[in-house]
């Protein structure tokens, strides 16, 4: 049946729940068995009006919903963001799918929440989809008005499968794709390279941000493409932008829109080198071949232990040296030697990740430097790598070569004691994001830095 067949208010309420799943990622799930009731939290998604999720294998003391639903599938469902303004309660009648490493529909959840994939590595859990049988509709967003009870027939979950069945939105797919949560790491040896030049020209340092960030996103994009191509990514990866592997896009159509994104910034560094000149072209080649043979064949730096070299360079000294060059067109140490505590803090994002997947990327079959290390040598790389960032700049205020401005970095050091401690301490690792921590301590460093470098300049 269609939509437009629906009575009116039943059409309303299903837009309202189909808005309720759409906004929320948990929902409360009850189950009962030989007199025993179970509630808990857990991520959902919802496809063609029914609800996808993971639940614990049963173990000792831990398992209670798997055990009460052997016994009887029926289960409660509530769904709401902790205010009751507008929720949806159900019944349903649940269905157990398999191990979540062998079922396909665990990707309906993973696209819409990407830290259920975390949980999925770490615990043994199944897929389980639960066919709604009545919902209870409450919206008193604009108005009070009673409840709405819908009976889940088949002409309802058609309208679920026709008029309000989820569309992906292709540009927030590109958006996923280029991983926009690693921009920090060039965002400030950008800012930090111009602000060591003399004197700052606004539409260079605009058009050096332009390029880039094009060349960031050209080099994640590819990258996924080719840790796709070569099995370094699987459903249980956590580090990628995830289109390829929950099906968001074909692998040649992210190839492609890789591919575009060079040429855009290969545009942008064309532009900078009529402007300012040959030098700046031999700097962005440098770093645009680090980041390409990350993953590319033949070389594959990620693979061969040489990442962390791969990463440090691109990312802190030849981006600094790069911005520096656009500002003032002369080359110098200064950019080069001052950038090392971006680089650093840059390459600890990476071994953070690395440490989280250490097991993983042992099983493939590939070698970083977390796995040459081992869990204990690559924590205490991680505090050194860390704390060196601290101290190479500390000493670059004391001998002049940073104002002492640049000490309000420091404020960070609360954030770099909490990642240290995460580093020793397995679980937090995967648990605390300490890639994602460690690339919000990155951000306030060098922000923080590059404020100190403007306020040295403007008050001496």
């Amino acid at each position: 049946m269609a939509q437009a067949t629906l009575p009116a208010p039943l059409r309303e309420a299903l837009q309202v729940a189909k808005e309720i799943y759409r906004r929320n990622k948990t929902l409360t799930l009850v189950s009962q068995g030989e007199g025993r009731v179970w509630a808990n939290k857990i991520y959902f998604a919802e496809e063609d009006g029914y609800l996808y999720g993971l639940l614990e294998r049963p173990t000792e003391g831990r398992g209670h919903h798997y055990s009460n639903i052997l016994r009887d599938p029926r289960v409660f469902f509530v769904i709401d963001r902790g205010v009751p303004d507008r929720f949806l309660q159900g019944e349903g009648i649940i269905e157990i799918l398999g191990d979540v490493a062998e079922r396909p529909e665990r990707h309906i959840l993973f696209r819409k929440v990407p830290q259920a994939v975390l949980f999925a590595k770490f615990f043994p859990l199944f897929v389980f989809r639960i066919r709604p049988t009545r919902l209870y509709i409450s919206d008193y967003t604009e108005e009070w008005k009673p409840r709405v009870q819908v009976e889940v027939t088949e002409e309802v979950l058609q309208a679920f499968q026709g008029p309000l069945k989820s569309r992906p939105n292709p540009w927030r797919i590109y958006w996923q794709a280029v991983r926009s949560f690693a921009f920090p790491v060039t965002i400030s040896p950008i800012l930090l390279g111009a602000f060591l030049a003399p004197s700052l020209s606004w539409p260079l340092l605009l058009l050096t941000f332009g390029g880039a960030l094009l060349a960031h996103a050209a080099i994640n994009v590819l990258s996924d493409y080719f840790d796709y191509r070569r099995g370094a990514d699987t459903w249980s990866t956590l580090g990628s932008s995830r289109v390829l592997l929950d099906g968001l896009m074909e692998p040649g159509h992210l190839l492609r829109f890789g591919r575009l994104l060079l040429l855009l910034a290969a545009g942008v560094g064309l532009a900078l080198a009529a402007w300012r000149g040959l030098p700046i072209l031999f700097v962005a080649l440098a770093g645009a071949s680090l980041g390409i043979f990350y993953t590319a064949p033949p070389l594959g730096l990620k693979y061969r232990a040489l990442g962390d070299l791969a990463v440090f360079l691109a990312f802190g000294p030849l981006m600094t040296l790069g911005s520096y060059y656009v500002q003032t067109q002369a080359l110098a140490w200064p950019p080069l030697l001052l950038s090392v505590p971006l680089g650093l803090l840059t390459t600890a994002i990476l071994h953070g990740n690395n440490m989280r997947d250490l097991a993983d990327d042992a099983r493939a079959g590939f070698r970083t430097i977390a796995g040459v290390l081992g869990l204990r040598g690559s924590s205490l790389y991680y505090c050194a790598l860390v704390l060196m960032a601290y101290g190479i700049t500390a000493v670059a205020v004391g001998r002049g070569w940073l104002p002492v401005w640049s000490l309000l970095a420091f404020l960070t050091v609360p954030l770099a004691w909490r990642n240290i401690q995460a580093a020793f301490h397995p679980r937090r690792v995967a648990f605390t994001f300490l890639d994602l921590r460690t690339a919000q301590l990155h951000l306030l460093f060098g922000l923080l830095l590059v404020v100190g470098i403007a306020l040295g300049r403007w008050l001496g």
